[in-house]
């Protein structure tokens, strides 16, 4: 019996145009999967860069915008805003004006507060960081948040003697904390608290520096004049206005708001 078999094979030419033909279907989709991956990390970077700026920015407007009135300061450069926290806020019945007195009779909390110093008719800048007494801020509040609240007028009580300088029209008493600034050094932004209160504004060398008293807010960070506050009229209350950029990988996001200060002496 005779066997024939039939051999079939690529030629040459079959064999290079199939190469050819495969490297293009490669390089095409080699780069839109290079395309793909950059648009991905440019959008992550962008979205990096819009959270740094809106967790950073959301963070400095809702504290200003709750601060005590007419403490919202910078200093020369504006690379440092500093402000007096509010905890609470509630009437008086009597403050001490004429002499020194550790009590302070007050319409009573509707919930227990967070307890700091007693502030009294911030009227200006100056007097809210004034120390010492008379001043419009307190030494700190000794009272149990709890013996606070009550159906009738409560006392207040001061770790020391203290005195106010005058009444407030609406008799209003602001419980407040320690001062807060936020600076801007070289390309940080930076949150800085728990430090006592002075007549001349402090700069970020003579602040804390350590955790969680320092806190990194936004890098990196560029500006000219981050801070500027505007002060109070007849027609509104103070402004402070914040503008710096935050940038990565050459991109760079401007941030501008501004806040009006909600409080009133």
């Amino acid at each position: 019996m005779r066997m024939s078999s039939r051999q079939r094979g690529f030629t040459m030419v079959e064999l290079v145009i199939a190469i050819v033909l495969m490297g293009i279907i490669a390089v095409g989709a080699t780069g839109f999967i290079i395309s793909s991956v950059k648009g991905y990390s440019d959008m992550s970077r962008r979205e990096g860069i819009a959270g740094t700026s809106r967790v950073a920015i959301d963070r400095i407007l809702r504290e200003v915008r709750n601060a005590l009135p007419n403490s919202a300061r910078t200093d020369a450069s504006g690379y440092c805003l500093e402000f007096v926290p509010i905890l609470a806020a509630t009437q008086y019945v009597n403050i001490p004006l004429n002499a020194n007195n550790t009590n302070i009779q007050i319409i009573p909390f509707a919930e227990a507060p967070t307890l700091g110093q007693a502030a009294v008719y911030p009227i200006t800048t100056a007097a809210v960081y004034q120390t010492g007494s008379p001043a419009v801020i307190s030494p700190d509040i000794t009272s149990a948040a709890s013996d606070l609240l009550g159906p009738g007028v409560e006392t207040m009580t001061l770790a020391s003697g203290h005195r106010f300088p005058a009444e407030s029209p609406s008799k209003r008493l602001f419980v407040v904390d320690t001062p807060v600034s936020y600076c801007l050094v070289g390309d940080r932004l930076y949150r800085y608290r728990n430090y006592a209160r002075s007549a001349v504004q402090p700069s970020p060398s003579s602040l804390p520096t350590g955790e969680p008293n320092r806190v990194l807010l936004a890098y990196p960070v560029t500006a000219t004049q981050p801070f500027t506050v505007v002060d109070a009229t007849l027609q509104r209350n103070a402004l402070v206005l914040a503008e710096f950029s935050v940038e990565q990988a050459g991109e760079r996001l401007l941030i501008q708001q501004e806040v009006q200060i909600r409080n009133a002496p």
